[in-house]
């Protein structure tokens, strides 16, 4: 009998000798969320963004996971949203999405090679002309000209580097996540 059947779990375990999940920490964290969002009580878009779990050989497969808390986390995002404008008005939402926007754009119109942070000497980060082509696909997007899809931005990836032709990985990584928030209560 195979774990999916044992647990009725919807993710198939990785086979015995590779890495994924800890099945128990993923049960019992959908459960927690599926019982928070129900009873519309404690769960955030940022909690799930943010929930890691450990990697023990034989896991559940992390893409599948990894899809199911993108939808929740874009769920909650949105009813976030929808919270705010019930709350506070859909002016003072308007007005908040054009100061992320500007915020947002203000970095992404900086020169190439300038838009983060450099990387420490002989600490690795993210490709710098990498990095830079998806911010440029990130502002067509941004500026009606081209599209970019969601998960393109979340499964960005950029090659490692070293010194003056890296930027910060962190630096990147958390812009890269108000992009993705921006998207999702733009949809």
């Amino acid at each position: 009998m195979s774990a999916k059947t044992q647990n009725t779990s919807p993710f198939e375990a990785m086979p015995k000798r590779k890495f994924g999940y800890h099945t128990k920490q993923v049960d019992e964290f959908i459960s927690d969320a599926r019982q928070a969002y129900e009873s519309d009580s404690g769960i955030t878009a940022d909690i799930v963004q943010t929930k890691t779990f450990d990697l023990v050989r034989g896991g559940y497969r992390p893409d599948q996971v990894d899809q199911v808390l993108e939808r929740l986390e874009d769920a909650l995002r949105r009813a976030e949203r929808d919270e705010f404008i019930v709350n506070h008005g859909q002016q003072a939402w308007d007005l908040r999405l054009i100061e992320l926007l500007e915020e947002l754009m203000g970095r992404l119109q900086r020169p190439h090679g300038e838009k983060f942070r450099r990387a420490e000497p002989n600490i690795q980060g993210y490709d710098m002309a990498e990095v830079d082509d998806c911010m440029a696909r990130i502002t067509s997007h941004l500026q009606d000209e081209e599209h970019i899809r969601l998960t393109d931005v979340r499964n960005a990836t950029f090659s490692a580097q070293k010194g003056h032709q890296a930027y910060d990985e962190a630096q990147v990584d958390a812009f890269l996540l108000a992009v993705v928030e921006l998207l999702v209560v733009l949809d």
